[in-house]
């Protein structure tokens, strides 16, 4: 019967190179016991080690990166800020432009109204001129 590889877990694989690190049982030992290959293991512990430095940049930029996230923060308040300030600035010149065109139409109106008053006063006049 086939059997179907072993997987292993972050952890499991940390144990395994950190007690291949410290060297005590050889690799073909550690190997045997865990039942996997001496390849998987070197290349677990080449993994671990191109890779150990993170663990220490992480932690020290923990620091930077709450730095930033605060600075970000402030500067998503300013901009919110400013955003709330332009479109109570834009509301505003909207309400005006708005009584301005009210304004304008009730002058275009009143104009039109002269206008139509005096064609009226004209059509009666015809009219009163052609009945006499």
């Amino acid at each position: 019967m086939n059997q179907s590889p072993i997987t292993f877990s972050t952890e499991l694989k940390t144990k395994i190179v950190l007690e291949l690190l410290h060297g005590k049982p050889n690799l073909i030992e550690i190997a045997t016991q865990y039942g996997t290959t001496v390849e998987n293991l070197s290349m677990w512990k080449q993994q671990f080690l191109a890779n150990a430095s993170q663990i220490f940049e992480t932690q020290r930029s923990k620091k930077a990166l709450k730095r930033r996230v605060e600075q970000y923060v402030k500067e998503n308040q300013k901009l919110t800020f400013m955003v709330e300030k332009v479109t109570t600035e834009r509301d505003v010149v909207w309400c005006a432009l708005q009584s301005l065109s009210i304004a304008h139409n009730r002058r275009l109106m009143n104009a039109r109204s002269h206008t139509l008053e005096k064609k009226q006063r004209e059509i009666i006049a015809l009219d009163y001129l052609l009945i006499n």
